[in-house]
């Protein structure tokens, strides 16, 4: 028995020794930063830069009945927004309340394939800056489409995207879609609805083993029953990004899988913001659309 008693005595001690004390107040001196995301490309109508605080777990009174006053906590309104090209041109962008974001027209600043982009902004009386450079254009999207009934006689609609590698440079891809259908059920009136199209494993694609060939991504979605739909359009759409941006989006994918999953890992989103005391993404793409009308 006593030997148990040892052995149990030697656990013990092990285990306390491997236990590593933190100090609790140290969690809530972690500062403030200011939040930065910007995406821009040729097919924009309206520049869009977000500009908030990103404010720390501990330490942050949040109501849980007020939701409005908690997101008031996180916005800038006053900061000062630029974006410029090579040639010294620029837009400002001013703060929209009912947006909560920085805007300005598209047309007030050319953006172009190969050329580079500089984000300023100033908030809190700092200056925070960052660059980005647009990519190449997917130049085509052929698809192949088909048309099944489920269990439930409705009817689902497989779809293969396909597409040619911009040859000569590493390239980084997202791929989507919107789904248009306009039902009309017995005695009503005619109603149309729009959701997103997923890829799932196949929405991010790198051509680090491929140079030149070609990609593909496939989708699977419900279009309702035969009887009942009256027309369906599908968007497909192909985006060349730049890494950083690529990296954002997989990121916050990966996150909001691991929502309550004790099993995945959160990922680390980029930060291509130069300054300390920001963070965030300023990055370029190349959006390729093509619409089909499915007849079913």
């Amino acid at each position: 028995m006593k030997k148990y008693i040892l052995f149990f005595t030697a656990t013990l001690v092990l285990f306390t020794a491997c236990q590593k004390v933190v100090d609790a107040d140290g969690l809530l001196d972690i500062e403030s930063k200011v939040f930065i995301t910007s995406y821009i490309s040729p097919q924009d109508t309206v520049l869009r830069v977000h500009v908030s605080k990103a404010l720390p777990v501990f330490g942050t009174p949040l109501s849980v009945r007020d939701q409005e006053a908690n997101q008031e906590k996180f916005l800038i309104k006053d900061a000062q927004v630029t974006i410029s090209d090579e040639a010294g041109n620029s837009a400002s962008l001013t703060y929209s309340d009912e947006e909560r974001t920085y805007l300005a027209d598209a047309s007030t600043l050319a953006v172009t394939s190969n050329q580079s982009y500089f984000l300023n902004v100033v908030a809190d009386g700092d200056t925070y800056t960052a660059s980005c450079t647009i990519p190449k254009k997917v130049a085509e999207l052929n698809e192949r489409i088909n048309l099944r009934e489920d269990n439930f006689g409705g009817r689902e609609v497989d779809i293969n995207l396909a597409f040619e590698d911009i040859q000569g440079e590493q390239n980084f891809y997202v791929l989507g879609g919107l789904v248009n259908t306009t039902v009309q059920y017995e005695g009503e009136e005619p109603q149309t609805f729009s959701f997103g199209l997923f890829f799932d494993t196949d929405e991010f694609l790198r051509d680090n083993f491929l140079d030149g060939g070609t990609l593909s991504g496939n989708a699977l979605e419900y279009v309702g029953t035969g009887t009942e739909v009256l027309e369906t359009t599908i968007t497909l759409q192909v985006a060349n990004v730049e890494e950083p941006l690529f990296q954002n989006l997989k990121t916050a994918s990966t996150n909001a899988d691991a929502d309550g999953n004790p099993f995945v890992e959160y990922a680390i989103a980029p930060n291509n913001i130069q300054e300390e005391g920001a963070v965030g993404v300023f990055a370029g793409y190349q959006l390729t659309e093509k619409v089909v009308d499915l007849n079913l």
